[in-house]
């Protein structure tokens, strides 16, 4: 049975594409490529819809970016053609996702013959179906089911909600000393860090005790959003209290920020409903096999990014995003 280490160790050209590099979870994974990848990528691709900081943060990593859309089926063939394999990150920052066929991000591997492929997806996709922006990942697990016997080596990584999306509430954190959710209190879910995910991905696709598969990746303990409220106190030093708000006033928040897109804002409430129904409360040790150690914990995380959630200034704020 073929695996990705092995495409790789075959192949002159050592080539590897991700997409959605303009959002985080994306841009984790190229990173992650970037860094410790030298040995077994020569060129790393980077496929985003729009131009962003991080976009730009990777190029300056070595990155070759490329620009990608749903409804342009060409340019993603052609850059899934320089690419032995391809690591497909929903693209939540297209204009068109939900509206249109995003399937096309896997149906292009198969026209450009892609030796590899990897559909970064959710937990209980199938559940989600019935909301809006969370629908399309079930459409894309449906599409790789079909696609899979045409391709050498596949797999799929569902992802439990990563903690790193508490970075976009930070300012509400620092200066409201609150955090503001349409989350049931009571939901528990296990948080994985994206860094680990995107090392579990690395390794994967980079050592040969790996086969390809379905890998379901949570973090090593299920939480509540007021636990995640109390570890941010405990991080910062600064009493913390969770509040449960109206999925429109969390939403309003998000948008007054102006960090993300439309789509990210909604799929974030698509995300957040799916933990009130239990959705994302499974737990699973498939992260810790890939790591080979234990998943970093929520407080670990908040430790080592407390000054992102500390009071600050005006000033400061104006500093951390230059």
């Amino acid at each position: 049975m073929a695996t990705f280490a092995s495409i790789l160790d075959t192949s002159s050209r050592k080539s590897i594409l991700v997409t959605a590099c303009d959002t985080y979870p994306g841009y984790m994974i190229a990173r992650e490529i970037l860094k410790h990848g030298s040995k077994d990528f020569k060129d790393v691709h980077a496929g985003y819809f729009k131009e962003n900081k991080l976009v730009h943060l990777l190029k300056h990593q070595g990155a070759q970016c490329v620009q990608l859309s749903i409804d342009d089926e060409k340019t993603i063939y052609d850059a899934y053609g320089k690419a032995d394999v391809v690591v497909v990150v929903p693209p939540v920052s297209d204009k068109h996702w939900g509206k249109e066929d995003c399937c096309v991000y896997l149906h292009a591997a198969v026209k450009a013959e892609v030796k590899g492929l990897v559909l970064c997806s959710k937990i209980n996709a199938d559940k989600m179906r019935e909301m809006k922006m969370l629908a399309p990942l079930y459409a894309m697990e449906e599409a790789l089911h079909k696609i899979k016997d045409k391709i050498k080596c596949v797999s799929m990584l569902r992802c439990s909600l990563d903690i790193d999306l508490m970075w976009v509430f930070r300012q509400q954190v620092a200066k409201q000393h609150k955090l503001c959710l349409s989350v049931d209190k009571d939901a528990k879910f296990a948080p994985l860090v994206m860094e680990d995910g995107a090392r579990g991905l690395y390794n994967m696709l980079t050592d040969e005790k790996f086969p390809a598969g379905i890998y379901e990746l949570t973090g090593p303990e299920k939480l509540t959003f007021v636990d995640v409220a109390h570890k941010i106190s405990s991080a910062v030093d600064k009493k913390i209290e969770y509040e449960h708000v109206s999925r429109k006033d969390m939403e309003r928040y998000l948008h007054h920020q102006g960090e993300i897109c439309e789509n990210e804002i909604c799929f974030i409430g698509d995300i957040f409903e799916a933990v009130s129904k239990k959705m994302l409360c499974e737990q699973t040790d498939d992260l810790k096999k890939l790591l080979d150690h234990e998943p970093m914990t929520v407080k670990k995380f908040l430790e080592k990014n407390s000054r992102d959630f500390k009071p600050r200034s005006d000033s400061d704020d104006a500093d951390a995003s230059d």
